[in-house]
């Protein structure tokens, strides 16, 4: 099963079908890069510190806090997305009893 945005969820090849969801699933992406942007801007806060430059403190300082917020809040919310979608192809799949392929080991 090829995994996408659409169904991030591995439910066939392994018993950890979350694994790797916050790399897998591209909607993720942007929150990943404002906590990037939110770490740079931490350093750059503490930077402004270390060289007394301080008109830049107050504006690194609130980027940092803002996109790491963000970066944060949008990665729950994709996850609550993706916990949805595993949540109604339980309820589809449900004839299975259990998770398809998490009674049989992986033998390859």
């Amino acid at each position: 099963m090829e995994r996408n945005h659409r169904d991030p969820v591995d439910h066939y090849r392994t018993t950890h079908q979350h694994a790797g969801e916050t790399f897998i699933d591209g909607y993720c992406w942007p929150g990943l890069l404002s906590i990037a942007l939110g770490v740079i801007s931490l350093a750059g806060c503490v930077a402004s510190v270390a060289y007394n430059h301080r008109e830049y403190t107050m504006t690194t300082g609130v980027v940092a806090v803002l996109a790491i917020v963000f970066g944060i809040l949008w990665i729950v919310l994709e996850h609550r997305r993706v916990r949805h979608m595993d949540i109604r192809w339980l309820a589809e799949h449900s004839d299975q009893g259990v998770r398809a392929g998490a009674s049989t080991p992986n033998r390859g």
